[in-house]
This record gives C-alpha cells, structure tokens and sequence, in this order.
C-alpha cells in the first residue's frame, strides 16, 4: 500500500523531496527543453545570403582607394591648367557605394531563386557622394586662376562651386 502512495502522489511531490539528485534532474529537464524549443522554432536557422554586387565584394579599403584614386585625377587635371603647379588635393566622400534595387510595381525588391538560392536583383551601385573638395597649388592666390580651377571641378566632378575651395602654397 505503501508503493502504490508513493507513486500516485505524482510529479510536484516527487520535485518536493529533498535531494541533490532531483534538482539536477529538473534543472536538466528545464535545459533540454529550452534547447528542443530553440532547435524547433527555427533559432539555429541558416541565414539567407544575398549575392553582394560584383564592385562591392572588395575589401574594406575600397573606399580610401576610391578617394585615393580622385584625388590624384584631380591633382592631374588641376596640373594641367596654365599657371598651376605643384597642386595637393583633398576630397571628402560621403558614406559608402549604395546600391539600387529592381523592384517591382508594388516597389518591392525583385529576387530570383527560390529558398537558399534567392538574391535581390540590383540595378547598379552608386558610388560615394563627394562633399567637398580642396586644392592648394603655386597659382592658387590669383583670383582668376582660382575661379578657373573651381568652374573646372565643379564641373568635372558634378558639385556645387561652393564644395570646391583653392588656396596658394
């Protein structure tokens, strides 16, 4: 009579007892299913990789070569202006490349694939904004030299004539 209470008496008796053995048991039990819950709701999941566009897979120093690259065009074509010489240019970009997406008329993105293969179509990758630009060169200090290299680059480089400074060494 005596084994037959004991198993009736159920699950909250049995956890009430004292033990060691019965709380490792309990805290095991509330562990495995915290860990069935997250296996089974999808938190251990593979995340979707969306192809990266071909000009933006490079490393990190992407956009100081960027910047590298237009100072020394601009350097070169300031260069070539009569009466300037010795020229040293410093451009200021804004945040990174941003690339545009297809979309569709609901103006969601358009992807191809399906499941683990699917990727956003992109239209094409804009490069960086410039913000500003500054030259000092021999020839600077003369005002019309000046105007002449800021029509030039504002120009040349799509910006506003009051992004563009030039000074005299």
């Amino acid at each position: 009579m005596r084994e037959e209470c004991r198993t009736k008496r159920g699950l909250f008796a049995f956890l009430r007892e004292k033990g060691k053995g019965r709380l490792l048991l309990l805290f095991g039990g509330a562990v495995l299913g915290v860990l069935l819950l997250l296996l089974g709701g999808g938190a251990f999941e593979r995340a979707e990789t969306v192809e990266t566009p071909p000009l933006l897979r490079e490393d990190a120093n992407d956009l100081a070569t960027h910047r590298a690259r237009l100072e020394k065009e601009v350097a070169d074509l300031c260069a070539a202006v009569h009466g300037v010489s010795s020229v040293k240019a410093m451009i200021t970009l804004g945040s990174g490349c941003r690339i545009v997406y297809e979309t569709d008329a609901k103006g969601d993105p358009i992807t191809v694939g399906n499941g683990s293969n699917e990727s956003v179509v992109y239209q094409t990758v804009k490069p960086p904004e410039i913000i500003g630009v500054g030259v000092v060169c021999k020839g600077g200090n003369d005002p019309q030299i000046q105007r002449q290299l800021i029509d030039l680059l504002s120009t040349a480089l799509g910006i506003s004539a009051n992004r563009v400074t030039v000074v005299g060494k």
